[in-house]
């Protein structure tokens, strides 16, 4: 008798037979492609059935609430879904998923149960998603308590000379718009007298 494959080795093999999933549907309204959970399933479900892998979901945490439409009032519906693989010879492996939907009718809850789903498929089985590292981004977070102390600083400061100096500490408080802003009124102002 061929001993059966525990989770790791399932999802592994599922890994071989699905290496990648298009963007296939378009939203209308926002102009962007997305993997649905149809193409999702669609695409690692005959696998998943021929090694033997399933997927269970357990809701973990469910917030709900409204937002104001144009013209009604939609429901928001924010999950922590539990989704518990198991290989065919009973081991488990559980990945925990955060969704979030929106919607004007009654299916708030099937859709963010659909994205946890989809999410964790994507994930768990490592499917590219051709989408930006998040990695690759980098934000300028700014100190308000810096910008405030460099902008009292530079206030008080009357010399163009030294104005035109500081610009490094205008760019590091996230001020560099007040910076030049007040170096062009010393300027003027210098014009004028």
């Amino acid at each position: 008798m061929t001993e059966k494959m525990n989770v790791d080795e399932a999802i592994t093999a599922v890994m071989r037979d699905v290496t990648h999933l298009g963007k296939n549907q378009k939203n209308s309204h926002q102009g962007f492609n997305f993997r649905g959970i149809d193409d999702v399933m669609n695409i690692v479900g005959p696998s998943m059935r021929k090694h033997g892998l399933k997927t269970y979901t357990r809701v973990l945490d469910k917030e709900t609430g409204e937002k104001p439409t144009k013209n009604s009032v939609a429901k928001t519906v924010d999950l922590t879904v539990e989704v518990v693989w198991r290989g065919p010879d009973g081991s488990e492996i559980v990945s925990s998923v955060a969704a979030e939907s929106f919607d004007s009718g009654d299916k708030a809850t099937t859709k963010a149960m659909s994205v946890a789903l989809r999410t964790s498929y994507l994930q768990t089985l490592c499917l590219p998603t051709n989408e930006p590292d998040p990695d690759s981004f980098s934000y300028n977070i700014v100190d308000d308590g810096a910008k405030k102390e460099f902008l009292d600083r530079l206030y008080k400061i009357t010399d163009i000379d030294r104005v035109r100096k500081m610009e490094a500490q205008a760019i590091q408080a996230g001020a560099k718009d007040e910076w030049t802003a007040y170096g062009i009124s010393l300027v003027n102002k210098s014009k004028e007298g």
